[in-house]
């Protein structure tokens, strides 16, 4: 894994401090248009430092800490 950039590194910190997040709430705390965001946290789950877990129609991610615990 490279070393994560400031947008990486504050979704962590959200995801850390309320797990669970949908893009929608996540897009709205950073400011940056939700299909962006949701390419980007395809790409870092891919990279492992997100999880994502389908509950309902929502999909809500994870930082990897708390998604160990959660997702499984």
């Amino acid at each position: 894994m490279r070393d994560p950039d400031k947008l990486t590194l504050k979704l962590i910190e959200l995801l850390e401090k309320d797990p669970g997040q949908t893009i929608k709430q996540l897009a709205e705390e950073l400011n940056v248009n939700r299909t962006f965001l949701a390419g980007y946290l395809k790409a870092l789950e891919s990279q492992g430092y997100v999880r994502s877990k389908k509950i309902g129609p929502a999909k809500v991610y994870f930082n990897v800490k708390k998604a160990e615990e959660v997702v499984r």
